[in-house]
């Protein structure tokens, strides 16, 4: 069971987790957020009134973020900052 297992393991990471087309979707959605966040910061104006006047901005614009739909997130990327990761 223990060998069948890690067998099953290894082909997961191979052609699932480390799979080429996944691994470039990852990274693109990892720049998504990272750009969002840093947008937030720049422009506060742009967040919902109610996470914008909160006196800790980063946690808020974090908060906002993880509170996002992944079509929200990339819809908010392309408006915010003008460019399409997601086609």
């Amino acid at each position: 069971m223990r060998q069948q297992s890690q067998v099953l393991k290894a082909f997961l990471l191979k052609n699932l987790y480390r799979h080429p087309q996944v691994v470039e979707t990852t990274g693109r959605a990892r720049q998504v957020v990272t750009e969002l966040f840093a947008l937030y910061l720049a422009r506060p104006q742009e967040l919902p009134e109610a996470h914008g006047r909160h006196p800790q901005r980063a946690r808020a614009v974090a908060d906002y973020i993880a509170g996002m739909t992944d079509r929200f997130a990339i819809r908010e990327h392309q408006r915010l900052s003008g460019s399409v990761l997601f086609p």
